[in-house]
């Protein structure tokens, strides 16, 4: 069976969970191209009921109105159309739901509305916090995010349950039990009954999305991301949530809307807060939950705890890797940059470098009559010289820069954000830091001069070039610098375009 087939049948089924009529009207009446909010006032007060829990709502803590309101239509005029219509639309979810405890098949509905509450007071708090995305908006989606969980336990009864008993308390394994089963998970349904109730599009997505924001269509990718990290934190929230889930919450957090921890933290008691006001306005049991102070440091108890283990199961291979790593990243002689690690940083700052429209500059050094040395002194004495001139390059240039051994008597340094005229002066400094600082005498050699030709390449954002070829267009201008005067200490740095 196809998902779309699955979600048709559902769809146009009797147990799809259904807006009463005053909700019905009150969204037909805001899409209207003309809003009339004297008629859209008169019809939420047709249902008194309803029409008390608004007024209660925007006269609790959870608003904060400096005067409370006495109407609907006040209550439009105070904190705007979209909040009445996002009170109206989630009192009648809860209505059409209508769900209290565990019924008599054993569908726990206190597990589902403290996930659709706890969210949904997440998202809107979320939503506040980065303005990126209507509070009001927010927490409806929040609210319905699961609302297709229902409309699948009422059309597999039984079947469903044991799936989710099977997931063990995780949401996610949750939808996977339901894509192996209809091929089509809760997230899709819960969009399919958002898109049927006409709802905006924004909100449609987010709830679409609301297990894995990544998908998402990029115009509603940050709608999609606060759902996401609302049901993360819902998860985190909970009592017996892993190690791990609020570490996750705070990389996400930051990574998408730069929050760090401790705005996120103040978020988490804000949210905690808000919960209790919420879950007694709507009239729904969401279970108890852990005092906020009790719940972060418990949270913190477990990430300390969490690294510790992690840092215990680590330290023998992270040693062993750093061994490796030396090996392969290191010029074993003189200390520098490997050959293979240098092409391989290189490739990656070039393209870095042209996302952002920077330049890396390349010099390409040779030792000047190095095969002399060796010649009279000795390969020690050689080793010596090379290990020297190492030394100094990297001593004598910035931290950010690479110094690599490149090969025999050669060596490459890459200076990132740097052009050619700049690269052309740290080579000729270079040259005479080197020509003026002797190689030190040792066991059969005595003191030594040295010297560098020097040729220098860059990188053009307009026109990029691979790392080797960049080193190969240095490489031919030291050749040049060689071939024009190899006697000149200084050097003349000759430039590749």
């Amino acid at each position: 069976m196809s998902s779309h087939k699955t979600i048709q049948e559902i769809i146009n089924g009797h147990r799809l969970p259904t807006l009463p009529t005053v909700a019905a009207q009150v969204l037909e009446m805001t899409s209207a191209e003309d809003i009339d909010i004297r008629r859209i006032a008169e019809v939420v007060q047709m249902d008194q009921a309803l029409a008390a829990k608004v007024l209660r709502t925007v006269n609790s803590s959870f608003y904060g109105l400096s005067r409370p309101c006495g109407t609907v239509r006040q209550a439009m005029v105070y904190l705007g159309l979209n909040t009445v219509k996002t009170l109206v639309l989630s009192f009648s979810l809860v209505e059409t739901v209508d769900g209290r405890g565990a019924d008599r098949n054993g569908f726990n509905f206190t597990d589902y509305w403290r996930r659709s509450i706890h969210t949904a007071v997440a998202a809107r708090e979320l939503a506040r916090k980065t303005g990126a995305w209507d509070p009001e908006e927010a927490f409806l989606a929040g609210l319905m995010q699961d609302v297709g969980v229902i409309a699948l336990y009422r059309q597999f009864g039984s079947r469903y349950l044991e799936g989710i008993a099977s997931a063990r308390g995780d949401h996610s394994r949750v939808a996977e039990f339901e894509r192996r089963e209809w091929e089509c998970d809760h997230a899709q349904l819960s969009a399919a009954i958002a898109e049927r109730w006409q709802l905006p599009q924004s909100q449609v997505e987010a709830i679409r999305h609301h297990h894995d924001a990544g998908p998402a269509p990029i115009e509603f990718r940050s709608h999609s991301r606060i759902i996401d990290l609302a049901g993360r934190l819902c998860v985190a929230l909970d009592s017996a949530t892993p190690r791990s889930s609020l570490a996750e919450c705070r990389t996400l957090a930051r990574n998408w809307f730069d929050i760090d921890s401790k705005r996120l933290q103040a978020i988490i008691i804000e949210v905690t807060d808000a919960i209790k006001a919420i879950s007694s306005l709507f009239a729904v049991n969401t279970g108890s939950s852990p005092g906020t102070e009790r719940l972060l440091a418990t949270a913190e108890e477990q990430l300390v705890a969490h690294q510790l283990d992690m840092d215990r199961k680590t330290a023998v291979l992270q040693s062993e890797k750093a061994d490796l790593e030396e090996q392969v990243m290191t010029d074993p002689l003189t200390g520098a940059w490997s050959r293979r690690a240098l092409e391989e940083t290189l490739a990656m700052r070039l393209q870095a470098a042209q996302d952002t429209g920077r330049r890396v500059a390349v010099l390409f050094c040779d030792a000047n009559k190095f095969k002399q040395v060796n010649d009279v002194h000795g390969h020690l004495a050689g080793d010596a010289v090379l290990k020297h001139i190492a030394e100094l390059l990297d001593t004598h240039t910035r931290e950010e820069s690479i110094v690599g051994r490149y090969g025999g008597d050669e060596f490459v340094v890459v200076l990132p954000n740097c052009d050619l005229d700049q690269a052309t002066q740290v080579g000729h400094r270079l040259q005479e830091v080197i020509t003026s600082t002797p190689c030190p005498s040792g066991e059969g050699w005595p003191e030594l001069e040295a010297s560098v030709s020097i040729g220098a390449a860059c990188s053009s954002p307009e026109s990029p070039c691979p790392a080797k070829e960049l080193i190969d267009r240095a490489d031919q201008s030291m050749y040049e610098d060689k071939q024009l005067d190899r006697r000149d200490v200084v050097g003349r740095i000759d430039h590749a375009a």
